[in-house]
């Protein structure tokens, strides 16, 4: 390495050194303008570099860093565990804190089953610790969330932080996974340990949790399994920090996860997040088509089209559909309504994410197949007995958190109350 090489690289250390120190004392700010001038030298070697694949690296290591720097200065700024100084190329983990307005279950399209598990396992005995006592009820343990991408996992979490009103905390297993010796169980117990100083509690939520705990094999290497068992020591070690302290997982392959992490008091409870059914498909539908010159477009065919469709997928074709009068729009000068025709030719050539063999496995991975009901075909039942939709689904609400939970326990409860 010349003198010259030395000395930027030499400079662009001593700026994270910087930053990491600052950020031990709590100063986001000087710590956002250190990674700003670390990431502005690396752009400037970038230039002078003769080799096409060192200036990517470089020119990529500053993205990194920049987009660091601004992640700083957030509204609602993320906790940053500590930066490791031994190379410009070493990772930084991030316990994000989302912004936005509090999310409540209210927010959230259909999952009406799997709502009311949430509030039988997670909220009430937190809502209601003297009830969980009075009936000799062990609280405590995590909570995973499976099934098929797109389902909307991370928001059913961020509806209990809400619900609860605990801040909401994000451990992303990409964000954790360092390439350096050791770095990596670190920066998790870092995590941990900042979510257990949560005075209040917390809701933490471990996403993309089989790419830390995927099942033990002989040909697993070294650092995965120091992973691994980081996890499990800090996820036991959870237990009588914090009387609000929630844990939650999310994953879209559960057949992948480690046996050990879904005992007691791990994640012993587990939720099948399905695709939305018919009624929460419609609400996606009408969230999509929100703020757009809409018409002859027909929700009913729509629904019924995209069965076995998950959130994302139907947000992505709205999205497709949209862009076909936008397109004509540019090229004519002339706006049109987005209509039917513009969603038949969006779906043409486009599948759903999800195939139902998979839809199939994820049902039977834990050896049981999950309660979910049709709340559409319930709703129509309840308005030939003299209930309009609205009440129809207020009162099915009602019945799911008394306990109810099939279809004909729903309308017994709901006539015994007339």
């Amino acid at each position: 390495m010349t003198s010259s090489n030395s000395s930027w690289s030499d400079r662009v250390r001593q700026l994270l050194d910087h930053a990491n120190a600052v950020l031990q004392q709590g100063n986001r700010a000087a710590a956002s303008d250190d990674m700003a001038q670390a990431a502005e030298l690396l752009f400037l070697q970038a230039k002078k570099e003769s080799s096409l694949d060192e200036k990517k690296r470089l020119v990529k290591r500053g993205t990194e860093l920049l987009e660091t720097s601004v992640r700083l200065f957030d509204d609602a700024p993320p906790r940053v565990a500590a930066i490791v100084n031994e190379s410009p190329d070493v990772p930084i983990a991030v316990a994000q804190k989302p912004k936005g307005k509090t999310l409540t279950f209210a927010d959230i399209a259909g999952l009406e089953s799997v709502k009311e598990t949430l509030f039988q396992r997670v909220i009430f005995p937190l809502r209601f610790p003297e009830k969980l006592e009075k009936y000799g009820i062990t609280g405590g343990g995590g909570m995973l969330l499976y099934g098929p991408p797109g389902t909307g996992k991370t928001l059913l979490v961020r509806a209990v932080a809400g619900e609860l009103g605990l801040p909401f905390f994000v451990i992303k297993s990409s964000e954790v996974l360092s390439q350096y010796y050791g770095q990596s169980e670190k920066q998790l117990a870092e995590l941990f340990a900042e979510a257990r100083s949560q005075p209040n509690g917390a809701v933490v939520f471990l996403d993309e949790i089989d790419a830390l705990g995927a099942k033990r094999t002989e040909s697993m290497n070294e650092a995965s399994r120091r992973v691994l068992n980081q996890l499990l020591q800090e996820l036991d070690g959870v237990e009588g920090h914090s009387a609000k302290l929630v844990f939650f997982a999310a994953t879209n392959e559960p057949w992948l996860l480690d046996a050990a992490l879904l005992r007691p008091p791990r994640f012993c409870e587990r939720c099948y997040v399905p695709l939305p059914d018919a009624d929460a498909r419609r609400v996606l539908f009408e969230i999509g088509l929100r703020n757009c010159p809409v018409d002859n477009v027909s929700l009913d065919l729509l629904v019924t089209q995209s069965e076995g469709w998950s959130g994302a997928d139907i947000a992505n074709i709205c999205e497709r559909a949209k862009l076909i009068p936008f397109t004509e729009s540019i090229r004519t000068g002339q706006d049109r309504f987005l209509s039917q025709r513009d969603f038949d030719e969006a779906m043409k050539n486009v599948q759903p994410s999800v195939t139902p063999e998979t839809v199939k496995r994820y049902e039977i991975v834990f050896g049981e197949r999950p309660k979910v009901f049709d709340t559409v075909a319930l709703v129509d039942t309840l308005k030939t007995l003299g209930f309009n939709e609205k009440e129809a689904k207020q009162k099915i609400n009602v019945a799911m958190r008394n306990g109810f939970k099939e279809e004909e326990e729903i309308i017994k409860y709901i006539l015994s109350q007339r």
